[in-house]
């Protein structure tokens, strides 16, 4: 048989082709890990993985995943490894808090402030409405390599026209586990002091500045979507606290009016969105906006939110489930209150929607302990543009992680209360140990 150009061509990439396994077989394709946890319950989050009992850590990333057997490929002789004794492994939490810097400059120790956030398990920390001097300050800390957590600093929007017009800030990228993706605005105010602005009266109550009172924004309609067309023409999030549902139409009017929608991917976050109505999340869904909740509240107010709203209302409050079931990109993070997050407790209140009288709110909005997950850390890490590189347990993405004395997924609902946080660990090392935990094999196979 004649040997013709194709044929020939054919064989020389046979050749290359064998050639370039052989020079894989030859080299070490399955480099030492630095860590490898085994025998526990490694929740990845990933809808494609399957039982996973064994992780292996390299170079901050997540290198293996799966049986020990499987991952025992990559322990060298320096890879140390750690038995999980049963506990359970998950994505670091995604936290914020209005109050860091606060704390930051009580207690002016940067370490023993991010040591309180690092004991919740919090891996990635947002820090809500600060100032310019506040910003400095953790600028400063970043600089001197002092930050051990990723910090997410969101300034107040007064702000803007400041750091805008100056090369202070590199707008959305992280430098040295510092970045700042846009700006903070509060429309509103909250439910307990009838300040959240509602689209239907409050119930009626003495303490009412007058009858049919559904509050007011915190500003003109006109200054508000000004506010909103200088962020969005400067490409970055804006960040607004929304708590009643006439606060959220405003936003989803100047949305509309500013032309946006969710094929342009701007994720403007709407936070605490907590008094909703369904329909506007189909708004959110058309718009590209991301809903932040905070369920923690309904164990705080449920009672005071019945008290002021009337049963529905208070019942319908921070509608997760129905966000997540709807595709919609819905995080469970947005703690106002003053002092770290308990991110087990929210955890918890996502599942059960209990009242400090232990009754049910919502029982059908309540989530199951996977989307509890994923709200606190998948979902989150999307609000951020973070995706690929948090929110999962997977080969490539950040090793950023929780362990849990229990599994929230095999236990009764009413105990992930009691889970303990053992260890938080990010990209790959330690930062918070509960003493006398887990068991270090060293070198051992």
């Amino acid at each position: 048989m004649p040997i013709t150009l194709e044929s020939a061509f054919r064989h020389f990439l046979i050749c290359i082709g064998i050639l370039i396994l052989a020079a894989c077989d030859s080299t070490d394709d399955t480099p030492d890990a630095d860590t490898i946890y085994f025998n526990g319950n490694i929740l990845t989050l990933s809808a494609h993985a399957e039982k996973v009992t064994a992780i292996a850590f390299k170079n901050g990333r997540v290198q293996a995943i799966g049986t020990r057997i499987g991952v025992k490929r990559h322990q060298g002789d320096l890879t140390e490894m750690i038995d999980l004794d049963g506990n359970t492994m998950i994505p670091g939490f995604i936290a914020g808090n209005s109050q860091f810097s606060q704390l930051l400059e009580q207690k002016g120790d940067i370490e023993q402030v991010q040591h309180l956030f690092a004991s919740q398990g919090i891996t990635t920390l947002v820090d809500i409405g600060i100032n310019n001097e506040a910003l400095t300050t953790l600028q400063s800390q970043a600089n001197a390599n002092k930050l051990v957590l990723d910090i997410i600093a969101i300034p107040n929007v007064s702000e803007m026209e400041a750091l805008v017009d100056s090369d202070q800030v590199s707008f959305g990228q992280y430098n040295n586990r510092l970045k700042v993706p846009g700006f903070f605005l509060a429309l509103d105010g909250t439910a307990s002091n009838y300040s959240a602005w509602m689209a239907y009266p409050y119930q009626e109550d003495p303490d009412l500045p007058e009858s049919n009172w559904r509050s007011e924004p915190l500003m003109p309609f006109s200054i508000f979507q000004n506010t909103f067309q200088l962020v969005v023409e400067n490409e970055l999030q804006l960040f607004v606290h929304a708590m009643g549902d006439a606060a959220i139409d405003a936003i989803i009017q100047a949305s509309y009016d500013l032309k946006l929608n969710a094929g342009q991917d701007q994720r403007h976050v709407v936070m605490m969105s907590r008094f909703m109505r369904n329909n506007q999340l189909q708004q959110y869904a058309k718009l590209g906006l991301v809903a932040c909740f905070d369920t923690s509240n309904i164990y705080q107010e449920g009672e005071d939110d019945i008290e002021k709203l009337g049963l529905s209302r208070a019942n319908g409050q921070s509608p997760i489930k129905q966000a997540l079931e709807d595709d919609l990109p819905a995080s469970n993070i947005c703690f106002p209150g003053p002092t770290p997050p308990d991110t087990i407790f929210t955890l918890w209140s996502a599942v059960n929607r209990v009242t400090k009288d232990e009754e049910i709110m919502g029982s059908g909005l309540r989530l199951s302990p996977l989307q509890a997950l994923t709200a606190m850390s998948e979902q989150a890490a999307y609000q951020f543009f973070e995706e690929d590189n948090k929110g999962e347990l997977v080969p490539g993405k950040q090793a950023d992680a929780v362990i849990l004395s229990d599994n929230p997924m095999s236990i009764a609902p009413g105990l992930i209360r009691d889970i303990e946080i053992i260890e938080t660990i990010k990209q790959g090392k330690t930062i918070y140990r509960r003493p006398s935990t887990l068991t270090s094999e060293g070198n051992k196979p």
